[in-house]
């Protein structure tokens, strides 16, 4: 077994130890040859730098680290030349290590070869392009310190080419397509037809989207949760997914404020006297008639006012969407495109008399976290799907916020709603430093809502997110005639002189 040893490692343990821990940097399991090169760096032995400078191509990036560390250690002039070479490795963590490395033992003969280096606009391009602003730095360093120690004077101006801060490995090497729907409000089978037909056409025709990974409906699918209205619904999607064949686990639903019956509501409350036996309720558990006669919420019977939803959810999930609100927190994993998607209802404590109390069921969140803590979804990037937004100029907006401060802590990075109408973004900062934990919000606006229903200078609209590598785009759409055709929404300013555009990029 190689173990890590101390700078007398070498005299005590002689030749043969040495030669099973160069040995080691050959094992299968990559925890053996980080623990080899880490001893073997401790040792200080020159026998061990060519054996060091072949694990700097190791497939695992965590040994390549161990092993330029190792070399920075041993501090043996034989490593120069192949930790310049480092300084355009594909591993960041690796650059950075070497420049501190040649800064360290760097001798007269480094100082010309770094020079060189920074010399090279292919080499600052190379910098700029992988937004590698921290080796370009540490490389700078790493000469003036040799110029220092041999006594040399600074010759050398920054290359034209201005790096970026280090950014993350992408999230994905792939392109990823999102189609975002929010308040359709679908009530017919015709309307189901024709609005399907429009926005394959629109996919198909003008964005010439090649294919969908998801589809997410944010809420209010039907406009009076009948049957019939979900009936047209599922007829929509349908439709559509002959142009885009999408799985049932390719889809996302949440509920709305549209998408609980109030017929249902209103007879899960039973009339009654009042009797010293209410004092116990909440103000939110019944409605007051008059100062003797109140409605007494039923439960179990209040529940079913999300019974029709969960049927249409059924139809297109294959499963009932659970009444129990505990349960109302769903996890939809995307392994190929390294997604999660986290569903949430903010509408489980609404009805025909409780219309503003939006809100997300602490239970349901906590155990959604719960899950996604103790599964292998660490490298995913993380959505959270809800119908309500957290700000607005009515009351029916999430007052307890609470919840979008767990949700950065679990790792989301994004969060989708409608409700409002209209197509907006947002941004929640947890931490305020930079590159701290924040949570950006992306609002679709109506896609299907009654004329009467639309925002002022808003017209129907949806939104189409377009993920590649560590950027997401953002486009929306519009449509002005009720039988018209999308077209680009070009809303979103871009600043003082310059012309609006029909999307904006978040980076990841």
């Amino acid at each position: 077994m190689c173990v890590e040893g101390g700078q007398m490692l070498w005299v005590k343990l002689g030749q043969k130890a040495i030669n099973r821990l160069i040995r080691c940097l050959n094992d299968t399991d990559p925890s053996v040859r980080i623990s080899a090169a880490k001893a073997l760096g401790k040792i200080g032995t020159e026998v061990a730098i060519d054996p060091l400078i072949k694990s700097l191509d190791d497939p695992d990036p965590s040994v390549a680290t161990s092993a330029a560390e190792a070399l920075d250690k041993i501090g043996i002039e034989m490593g120069i030349e192949l930790l310049i070479k480092c300084l355009d490795n594909d591993n960041s963590y690796l650059r950075v290590m070497a420049a501190e490395a040649l800064g360290e033992i760097g001798t007269d003969a480094t100082i010309p070869k770094l020079i060189n280096l920074l010399k090279n606009e292919e080499f600052a391009a190379t910098l700029a392009a992988t937004n590698d602003q921290d080796t370009f730095q540490k490389t700078i360093k790493a000469l003036e310190a040799s110029q220092k120690r041999y006594q040399f004077y600074k010759v050398i101006d920054n290359p034209t080419a201005t790096p970026k801060p280090d950014s993350p490995e992408p999230i994905t090497t792939q392109t990823i397509y999102i189609l975002h729907l929010s308040d359709l409000h679908i009530t017919t089978p015709d309307e189901a037809k024709n609005w399907s037909n429009q926005l394959a056409q629109d996919l198909t025709q003008d964005l010439k989207i090649p294919h969908l990974d998801a589809l997410i409906l944010s809420g209010d699918i039907g406009n009076e949760s009948t049957p019939q209205e979900y009936k047209a619904a599922q007829h929509f999607l349908d439709n559509f997914r002959k142009d885009f064949p999408l799985d049932r686990k390719q889809i996302v639903l949440v509920p709305g404020n549209h998408d609980l019956n109030w017929e249902l509501a209103t007879e899960a409350y039973e009339l009654c006297d009042r009797t010293k036996d209410h004092d116990k309720l909440q103000d939110s558990d019944y409605i007051k008639v008059t100062d003797q006669v109140i409605r007494v919420r039923d439960e179990a019977k209040y529940q079913q006012r999300f019974a029709h939803f969960s049927q249409f959810y059924q139809a297109i999930k294959g499963q009932p969407y659970p009444l129990d609100y505990r349960e109302q927190g769903i996890i939809d994993h995307f392994p190929d495109q390294k997604l999660l998607i986290l569903g949430l209802n903010s509408a489980w404590q609404l009805d025909h008399h409780f219309t503003d109390r939006a809100s997300i069921h602490p239970n349901a969140l906590t155990k959604a976290l719960s899950e996604i803590r103790n599964s292998d979804y660490g490298k995913c990037l993380k959505i959270a799907v809800w119908h309500h937004p957290l700000n607005s100029n009515g009351s029916d907006r999430i007052i307890d916020q609470g919840f979008i401060e767990q949700l950065a802590q679990a790792g989301f990075r994004l969060f989708l709603h409608g409700h409002i109408h209209k197509a907006e973004t947002s941004l929640f900062r947890y931490d305020l430093s930079p590159g701290g934990r924040k949570l950006n919000g992306i609002c679709a606006g109506t896609f299907g809502a009654p004329t009467l229903e639309l925002r002022t200078g808003y017209p129907w609209q949806y939104n189409l997110l377009k993920i590649n590598g560590n950027q997401l785009t953002v486009r929306t759409r519009r449509r002005e005639e009720e039988n018209g055709a999308w077209k680009p929404d070009s809303r979103w300013t871009q600043g003082p002189g310059q012309d609006a555009k029909d999307h904006y990029s978040i980076e990841l």
